[in-house]
């Protein structure tokens, strides 16, 4: 799953790019706030651990972890990032993955980036299945992906281990030329 140009979000008020060193701090920042922390698996301990996710094109292989920052159009400041895990080339699937800083919710950022990641991870990765699982508790992110055509389907329980306790996951996938059932 190789692809020729990275993906872009049509929003007026942030844009797409790659995830640079200064990013870290903002983005460890507002993964520790308790908003985004308590619906997430996240379990960040010091900001080092997201140096992986700064931008290398030479580091990148057809499988590996795929991360952007979603910046401020204004300030160029990192306020989301969007990207995939759990990429397998052989079965054309990918596990979307984003997050938001809470000073951003509810402006349609996490819709119209979800919707253009997995439009672009269809038309020019050329994945078949785009797949996302969320915390149980994780009401926004789930309405983000129910609003981008994805389909639920199913509970997986004890699926993740989430900060040392299992956690329940609802699993959405969004299949490349099928219509949300």
């Amino acid at each position: 799953m190789l692809f020729s140009f990275l993906p872009t979000i049509q929003h007026p008020d942030v844009y797409v790019r790659p995830i640079e060193e200064p990013d870290l701090a903002v983005w460890s920042d507002y993964l520790r706030d308790p908003r985004v922390f308590e619906h997430t698996s996240w379990n960040l301990q010091s900001e080092s651990e997201l140096e992986k996710y700064v931008w290398e094109a030479q580091s990148h292989t057809p499988d590996s972890l795929f991360r952007l920052a979603v910046a401020c159009a204004h300030s160029n400041r990192l306020v989301g990032t969007f990207g995939f895990h759990t990429v397998i080339s052989e079965h054309r699937s990918a596990e979307l993955a984003y997050d938001l800083a809470p000073t951003h919710w509810g402006r349609g950022i996490g819709t119209t980036g979800a919707q253009a990641f997995t439009r672009w991870a269809h038309e020019s990765a050329r994945v078949t299945r785009v797949q996302a699982t969320v915390l149980q508790s994780n009401v926004r992110s789930r309405a983000v992906l129910e609003r981008s055509a994805f389909v639920q389907e199913g509970l997986l329980r004890s699926y993740r281990q989430v900060r040392g306790r299992p956690g329940d996951f609802w699993m959405y996938a969004h299949i490349e030329g099928r219509a949300a059932a």
